[in-house]
């Protein structure tokens, strides 16, 4: 199942950025909650001892309590501060207001404050969470007769919280909100060069003889990527080059002996024929057949090397004696042309392990193609050595040689060289076949031109 890069992107932004910003939203609510409380205690502390002086001393009846303590509402909402005198038994000597009578007694903290320790709880009082200090007084020097007992309610601190916290809640949605949009457009910019040069390469035509993208090939991020995708695409554009021209040669070739076979056939069925002249048509037929056979058996050697379908059986064999037995078969051609035959065979002590027959194959079509393109009286020269692990396989022609253009397609199927060296050919597939067989065995083949001015073809096979 694919996904959007863009959308994974943002999202991914968006989540980080909702993960940061709850994080600091937790630590920023849990500093201020406490930051609020270590206030309100240090003011009910202070309220409590300010208070004290006027408990223990009362002043005439009714200057004690504040005016607005008439309104308890109003007073708990802009006051908010409660304080108790109690005797040592909790019994209440005085309170501002007077209303704060009514505060819960907790006398495990009474006996602490008793005993000199300021204690602090948290509780409720008429419907609403307060917070409470007991704290000890002393009178006459003697600490633990009277404890003063001051309060506050929460509900002020609760609603900076809460105001905070949605406050805060707010910076959290729109921060990962602006977060998602700020990472979706710079997401979109980031791929949108991608998009393109996708959609570029869509355009590009089968038939295009050299694609090429241009989309953001200067752009120092997407160089490569361009790079690399156009290199592609030359390979392709020369893959189909070759198929194409593949396809040409072969159906030039297979036509050449299917016509050469239809007119004998016609020309033999256009009237009755000797038993002489019936054998020289099927003679030339069959000549026909064997190289449309032998052109085919190449094509398909060819095919199934470079597939990875054929499998060489290797065993070893003696190169030298296998290519001497190869010159043997060419000596009638040699002999008819004047040809001269230098041996200089090196590896009579050393045996590669290859495929004597696909071997062979391929060095009848490099020896063929060396007496066929020497002219006559000319010299084809054959060596073998040994050479930094290799085995190294030379057949060099007095030919007219090859062009530097040609070096780099001799062994390409059906490629043929200038006329020079096309005067009587074959169906081209000769370099190609070695070239396959050569590769099957882990080797390597080259073409060069030869210091006479012929053909030199060097092919390497590595030794045990």
């Amino acid at each position: 199942m694919s996904r959007s890069l863009r959308r994974a992107l943002a999202v991914r932004f968006a989540a980080t950025m909702a993960v940061g910003l709850i994080a600091f939203a937790a630590a920023l609510c849990w500093g201020t909650s406490r930051v609020l409380h270590e206030q309100l205690d240090q003011a009910i502390a202070a309220t409590g001892y300010l208070a004290t002086e006027r408990l223990v001393h009362p002043a005439p009846v009714g200057l004690l309590e504040p005016l607005v303590a008439a309104d308890p509402a109003r007073y708990a909402r802009e006051v908010n501060r409660y304080v108790v005198l109690r005797e040592a038994d909790g019994r209440v000597a005085g309170a501002v207001p007077q209303l704060a009578t009514t505060l819960p007694l907790d006398t495990a903290a009474l006996q602490a404050a008793r005993n000199g320790r300021r204690t602090w709880i948290s509780t409720r009082w008429d419907g609403a969470a307060i917070r409470v200090v007991y704290l000890p007084i002393a009178e006459g020097g003697v600490t633990g007769q009277r404890v003063v007992q001051a309060a506050a309610r929460l509900g002020p601190i609760r609603a900076v919280q809460r105001d905070l916290l949605l406050a805060l809640a707010g910076i959290v949605l729109l921060g990962t909100s602006a977060t998602f949009l700020g990472a979706w457009m710079l997401a979109g910019s980031a791929v949108r060069p991608v998009t393109e040069i996708i959609a570029q390469a869509t355009r590009i035509a089968a038939t295009d003889p050299a694609p090429h993208i241009r989309a953001h090939a200067d752009t120092e991020e997407y160089r490569g990527l361009v790079e690399v995708l156009n290199r592609l695409l030359a390979r392709l554009a020369d893959g189909v080059t070759m198929q194409r021209r593949l396809t040409a040669d072969v159906s030039h070739e297979l036509r050449t002996p299917l016509t050469a076979l239809r007119g004998e056939i016609e020309v033999a069925l256009r009237a009755e024929r000797t038993p002489r002249e019936y054998q020289q048509v099927l003679g030339s037929a069959l000549e026909e057949v064997e190289r449309l056979t032998a052109m085919t058996e190449d094509l398909l050697l060819i095919t199934r090397a470079e597939s990875g379908a054929l499998r060489p059986e290797r065993r070893p064999t003696d190169l030298d004696g296998l290519t001497d037995a190869v010159l043997h078969r060419l000596h009638q051609r040699c002999d008819e042309k004047g040809i001269v035959i230098e041996r200089a065979f090196g590896l009579t002590s050393a045996p590669v392990a290859v495929d004597p027959e696909l071997a062979t194959r391929a060095l009848n079509h490099l020896l063929d193609n060396a007496v066929r393109f020497s002219p006559p009286g000319g010299t084809v020269r054959v060596e073998t050595a040994k050479h930094d692990g290799w085995a190294r396989l030379a057949i060099e022609d007095s030919g007219p040689g090859l062009a530097a253009e040609d070096l780099a397609h001799v062994f390409e199927p059906f490629y043929r060289a200038d006329t020079a060296r096309t005067r009587d050919v074959g169906a081209g597939l000769g370099l190609a076949v070695a070239r396959a067989v050569t590769m099957l065995h882990g080797g390597r083949i080259r073409g060069v031109r030869a210091a006479g001015g012929g053909a030199r073809f060097e092919l390497e096979l590595p030794l045990p």
